[in-house]
């Protein structure tokens, strides 16, 4: 069910009950100057909710909603419990820019954006960054590689890192003879520059670049055209209809080749809708994804799993599928992360306990390393400096509040969840020169 109120929408169906289950956000200002006592605290999900990028939205709420369960649960920050509050993108920068205005203009007790994603981040960060608001996002661009908006944090490595992780594994499991298949849509194309840009690094021949326009009837003259094309391998992003679209028929023409996908194929929606055009076989043996390395087995884990269970009437179904969610965990992290550096501040204030995010997760001599939130806060009243561990691994902002990390070539599990298939490191992704990819 999809239903739109103004320029802003909260969160409908199921995303619906989430809200009412982590309390209703205030709508007169986004002042935290002077936060009355014991009053709510308003996390924003800036991210398509609807559309046909809605997936993004279900990710994000398989992340924050365990978040703020889990904050609430040990007490609050600082006397404050948290809320949640959609605000609806529908992953277009022209209905993502009115809906933020709105946010901003009606929103009290405003502490934290979980996004913006990849299509409106452009337009939205600059508005946020002068707002002084602190954003978890999840924007790919490369452009953000090296920002100067202070408030901007980004715990995913960027698209063109992913993109050249995708163009090392190949290269490691000796494929020479590379097709690409991206959609047109600005979020699935974010990839592809790095992809390009690291096959002629590592002198990997592109056979043929196919750029799909999303949710046609059929492909079969893309098709023909990859088959032409003789890969090894194919590269891919694209919406999870589109690409059981072109796969059912790269299949039924007897076409198949290994596949990698980029970390957002790696979702339950694109997993799905390909292993049913090809089978749970098929698919299986021709389908990688690369992905962010998931975290070790530690607390961290079992809280955010344990916090997913506790809010799964909440989040949109199915629960299971954000368990090993890679965007789920961050999103979590990043709500976990920045509660504790309000707790580290002593101020629900973004302009003060902003400066404190990396302080309270980055590694350190001397530091405690904490897995949760509440044993984050407890070492706080110790008098202890803290590295928040998070869901994710290890969190470790550079200078431009980028997080980046090794990334993991994975198969998927029946249940959706990553089956390891090898490393590719951060240090061998900064070892390509990639020449016109930040």
């Amino acid at each position: 069910m999809r239903v739109k109120i103004g320029k802003s929408v909260v969160l409908v169906g199921a995303m619906s009950v989430a809200l009412a289950a982590c309390g209703s956000a205030s709508t007169s200002g986004s002042s935290t100057t002077s936060v009355g006592k014991g009053s709510s605290l308003v996390v924003a999900g800036v991210i398509a909710i609807t559309g046909s990028s809605n997936f993004e939205g279900s990710n994000q709420a398989g992340g924050v909603l365990p978040a703020i369960y889990a904050i609430n649960k040990a007490g609050g920050v600082l006397g404050h419990k948290l809320v949640y509050k959609g605000v609806d993108t529908r992953g277009d920068p022209a209905d993502a820019l009115p809906a933020v205005q709105q946010m901003l203009a009606t929103t009290s007790n405003l502490v934290l954006v979980t996004g913006p994603g990849t299509a409106s981040a452009p337009t939205i960060v600059p508005i946020l960054n002068r707002a002084k608001i602190p954003m978890n996002a999840v924007a790919g661009e490369s452009s953000f590689n090296t920002t100067t908006d202070k408030y901007f944090w980004r715990l995913f490595p960027p698209d063109s890192a992913n993109g050249t992780a995708m163009a090392l594994w190949a290269h490691k499991k000796g494929y020479t003879r590379v097709a690409t298949v991206f959609g047109t849509d600005s979020g699935s194309q974010g990839d592809l520059p790095g992809v390009l840009a690291s096959l002629k690094a590592l002198h990997m021949k592109l056979v043929t670049e196919l750029n799909i326009t999303p949710d046609q009837p059929s492909y079969l003259s893309s098709v023909r055209q990859l088959m032409n094309a003789k890969p090894q391998v194919i590269m891919t992003e694209s919406d999870g209809t589109t690409a059981g679209t072109f796969f059912g028929e790269l299949k039924q023409l007897g076409g198949m080749k290994p596949i990698i996908g980029t970390e957002a194929t790696f979702t339950t929606p694109w997993l799905t809708a390909v292993k049913g055009a090809l089978g749970t076989s098929t698919f299986t043996k021709y389908y990688t994804g690369m992905i962010t390395e998931p975290g070790k087995p530690t607390a961290a884990i079992s809280t955010f799993q344990s916090s997913l269970k506790a809010t799964k009437t909440n989040v949109p179904p199915p629960w299971q599928s954000y368990m090993s969610n890679p965007f789920s965990q961050t999103y979590y992290d990043g709500v976990i992360a920045t509660a504790l550096a309000m707790n580290a501040a002593h101020s629900v204030k973004p302009s003060v306990f902003n400066n404190y995010i990396a302080k309270v997760t980055n590694p350190g001599v001397g530091k405690t390393v904490v897995y949760t939130y509440a044993q984050g806060v407890a070492a706080l009243k110790a008098g202890k400096q803290i590295q928040y561990y998070g869901a994710t691994g290890v969190i470790d902002f550079n200078k431009y509040h980028n997080s980046d990390g090794n990334q993991e070539a994975v198969k998927s599990s029946s249940s959706y969840a990553p089956i390891s298939q090898g490393l590719i490191t951060s240090a061998a992704i900064g070892a390509v020169k990639v020449q016109g990819v930040q």
